[in-house]
């Protein structure tokens, strides 16, 4: 049995962990989470400034789940 170099591993290891049967078991709190951050960091970006918070949630909604999808 040959041993694949480190990089080879590397990359199985990282295909892995992208599976969909892992990324399904994300659970909605850890989603919830995951947005909320998002949405901070949006409105952070923006200085706070005006009230544009459901703005920063439905963006932040939109690019969890394009990442989720597309780490699928």
């Amino acid at each position: 049995m040959t041993k694949q170099p480190r990089k080879a591993q590397k990359k199985k290891v990282l295909k892995q962990a992208a599976a969909p049967e892992i990324i399904q078991a994300i659970s909605d709190d850890e989603r919830y989470a995951m947005i909320a951050e998002s949405a901070y960091l949006l409105a952070e970006q923006r200085g706070f400034q005006g009230d544009a918070a459901l703005n920063d949630w439905l963006r932040a909604e939109l690019e969890v789940s394009a990442r989720l999808r597309a780490s699928e």
